[in-house]
């Protein structure tokens, strides 16, 4: 009908509007949006071209000041170089009639004129020479302490006196205390220690060690067991060997050790050679006596091997009644005994050149040495790297091997063979003069003395009057050993002969 097709077109019409409408309010909306954001940009981008200018202009100023304040400084240092350049040229007037020489006496910013070259050169050589003889005859070791000679040698010159005196005593002499002088010495010169090493606290483990025996072991023996020496030397072995677990070391070798020989070392390691391990039984034995602990028993002495023959085993000392006679090998220890046991332990382990221990001797290579260094080289003393060995590295200990050689000498009242071993050690630590006269003092008792037999074969009889450590044997050919003693005495009258010959020199001022 027509009314339907009407309404039909009208409302055709009003949908056409509506979208008409619909899509001029979306083309409105993104305008707006682009609008705005391009807006935001550019102004976005002028405040970015304001920063920018408003910083290069501030770093431009500041830069600009900095040079103002750089180029001030510059004048004002200039200024100050002309006026001291103008007093200096003033003062100098005064001392120099061309400035133009004075100038050129000097040597850049130092100051220090060419002209004082041998003035300088002078008190340097003067200053050299001083120091040199200060230290004359003084041997310094590399990385060892050089404490003043102040703080440490009064704890070994003590120390000395202290091994003297026990050692004089024979067999009434502490073997612990002598062991412990022993020990303190070597300790303040090897050390350069400004603190002595407390020897009352070792001695006093030792007295701590009685007391424990006496407490626990002791109490609990009846009084016939106590009066069998037997069976006292057996509980005393158990204590120290046993319980407390003292030992010889398990290598030959490590007993030539200086630590394995010191007796506080030992008492407190528990593994030492057995001269020091006869110390240590020694010093038990007669606190156990001072305690009245041997009355019932009598008498226990301590035997020790002195011949090793093919067994080269350290063993540990022994105890044995003293009505009983000491077995073939072995001999019975005094105080006086085991310190020079330990002495000898400690040459024998500092001692620089190869030891021959068939002869229980080193001396043959370091007389060598002294008699024919000047045609080679090995075996001799260079400064701090110790003795040239021909084949491997430095060993041993000049300054030590001295300083045990000289108490051993000491003991034996300067005169024997230790006096003729001082003698090259001297000779190899520089001291020339000192060893000419030990030389001629063993040369002199050589001469005067009826010698003693060498014994070179094992199966000969052993005196106790004249004993030997543990860790020396003697035995082989005597051909062989009469051919070495022949080398030794040609050796040593070269180097007498050449020490003599420096005596006239000097005398004579040739």
């Amino acid at each position: 009908s027509p009314d339907r097709a009407t309404r039909e077109t009208r409302r055709r019409r009003d949908d056409a509007r509506e979208a008409s409408t619909d899509r001029a309010r979306r083309v409105r909306a993104v305008m707006t949006t682009t609008t705005t954001a391009t807006t935001a940009t550019t102004a976005t981008r002028g405040r970015g071209r304001r920063a920018l200018s408003t910083t290069t202009t501030t770093a431009t100023r500041a830069r600009g000041r900095d040079a103002t304040a750089r180029a001030a400084r510059f004048e004002r240092e200039g200024a100050f170089r002309r006026r001291r350049g103008r007093a200096n040229a003033r003062t100098d007037g005064a001392t120099s009639e061309d400035g133009e020489e004075e100038g050129r006496t000097f040597l850049g910013r130092t100051g220090r004129r060419t002209g004082d070259a041998e003035s300088i050169a002078k008190n340097y050589a003067e200053k050299e020479a001083e120091t040199l003889a200060k230290s004359a005859g003084r041997q310094y070791a590399f990385g060892k302490p050089q404490s003043p000679k102040e703080t440490w040698e009064p704890f070994a010159r003590e120390a000395r006196m202290g091994l003297v005196e026990e050692y004089r005593r024979g067999a009434k002499g502490d073997a612990v205390t002598a062991s412990m002088h022993l020990a303190v010495e070597d300790d303040a010169v090897q050390g350069r220690t400004s603190v002595c090493l407390p020897r009352e606290a070792y001695t006093k483990r030792m007295d701590k060690l009685v007391n424990e025996f006496v407490q626990r072991d002791l109490s609990y023996m009846s009084a016939e067991d106590k009066a069998d020496a037997d069976k006292m030397i057996e509980a005393v072995e158990r204590y120290l060997f046993e319980e407390q677990q003292y030992r010889t070391p398990t290598g030959w070798r490590e007993a030539f050790s200086p630590y394995r020989t010191y007796f506080h070392n030992v008492i407190a390691q528990k593994v030492g050679i057995p001269a020091t391990l006869a110390a240590i039984y020694i010093g038990f034995l007669e606190r156990l006596k001072a305690k009245g602990e041997l009355d019932a028993c009598g008498d226990i002495k301590v035997l020790l091997r002195v011949r090793r023959g093919a067994d080269p085993t350290p063993r540990r000392p022994q105890g044995i009644k003293a009505s009983d006679a000491a077995p073939d090998g072995s001999v019975v220890c005094t105080p006086d005994m085991v310190v020079r046991m330990q002495l000898m332990a400690l040459k024998r382990a500092f001692w620089p050149w190869e030891w021959d221990d068939s002869r229980d001797s080193g001396f043959l290579l370091a007389v060598e040495a002294a008699a024919y260094g000047k045609d080679d080289r090995m075996n001799t003393a260079a400064g701090v790297v110790g003795i040239i060995q021909p084949t491997g590295r430095p060993f041993g200990d000049l300054q030590m091997a001295l300083l045990v050689t000289e108490r051993l000498a000491e003991l034996d009242e300067n005169v024997g063979y230790e006096q003729r071993d001082m003698g090259v050690l001297l000779y190899h630590s520089g001291y020339r003069r000192d060893a000419l006269d030990a030389l001629v003092v063993f040369e002199n008792w050589k001469a005067t003395t009826k010698l003693a037999a060498v014994e070179i074969d094992d199966s000969s009889s052993y005196s106790i009057n004249a004993p030997t450590p543990d860790f020396a044997w003697e035995s082989g050919d005597p051909v062989e050993a009469a051919r070495l003693a022949l080398r030794e005495d040609e050796a040593l009258a070269k180097v007498i002969l050449e020490l003599n010959r420096d005596v006239l020199e000097r005398q004579f001022d040739v």
